[in-house]
């Protein structure tokens, strides 16, 4: 006979539960975060170092195998993608905030 898993039936999904209690899903407010901070590096002076160091171009011979993921690469412009956002919207400080601000819901039968 095969081993046989009980499941509980007071299980409740994650949603529901950040629902409850008033917040959002951890991932969009760390997306949120994150592109808060790369719409402040946007913004900043042409020469600034941190601004510098995120557009460099690497030349030269890469390694064999896999390559090495890249922050703005992969990450940022997934986010972008899924805001339908461009490196350039971020320049209007307040239509960024607007597109990418994650607000917590509010728990039902709260009222403030």
């Amino acid at each position: 006979m095969a081993a046989y898993r009980k499941v509980p039936k007071d299980r409740k999904r994650n949603h529901d539960i950040r629902h409850a209690i008033g917040v959002c899903c951890i991932t969009d407010k760390i997306r949120e975060s994150r592109l808060r901070w790369y719409g402040h590096v946007q913004r900043r002076e042409d020469d600034h170092c941190v601004k510098c160091i995120l557009e460099a171009e690497v030349y030269g011979r890469r390694n064999r195998g896999r390559q090495r993921k890249r922050w703005i690469n992969n990450t940022i412009s997934q986010d972008l993608i899924s805001l339908n956002l461009t490196p350039v919207d971020v320049e209007d400080r307040d239509d960024e905030r607007r597109r990418t601000r994650v607000a917590d819901p509010s728990p039902e039968g709260y009222t403030a």
